[in-house]
């Protein structure tokens, strides 16, 4: 990935020290990949899709496999990400987790964009939580 993108060698080995540190994927590097478990090939995929520093990381369902740790790791990657002034993009249908980490949010129905904003916003017509305004709208109680 680092090749695709151009990182100069000593970047790669910077950020790829950086990412295998912080997943604890170091002693695991110069293992087959097809000895991985399946968070391990989750934590290698985020950190191939990080290496070049992109500022908008689009991820889908991120979390989906890692361990506890490594899943807190990343949603603390992903906010520093956007106090830099950056911007990532990510799928999930954990809502607890979008409710806790996003600054904006979408929400799609059956392929459509059926609301944007804030979660203040979104909750403002009297939800409790993200996800009961989520089930109400896709479900359709909130179309009248």
């Amino acid at each position: 990935m680092a090749d695709i993108y151009e990182v100069s060698r000593k970047e790669r080995e910077e950020r790829a020290n950086y990412f295998l540190e912080k997943f604890n994927l170091k002693d695991a590097a110069n293992s087959p990949i097809k000895t991985y478990s399946h968070g391990m090939r989750q934590k290698i995929c985020i950190i191939g899709a990080l290496i070049h520093n992109p500022r908008l990381w689009i991820l889908d369902e991120p979390m989906t496999g890692l361990d506890p740790q490594s899943s807190h790791i990343l949603k603390q990657q992903m906010r520093e990400h956007c106090d830099k002034g950056n911007t990532v993009f990510f799928s999930s249908h954990i809502l607890e987790v979008v409710e806790k980490i996003c600054d904006r949010v979408g929400i799609i129905d059956k392929g459509r964009l059926v609301a944007v904003g804030t979660i203040e916003e979104l909750k403002s017509r009297g939800d409790s939580s993200l996800e009961e305004f989520f089930l109400k709208l896709t479900s359709g109680e909130g179309n009248e």
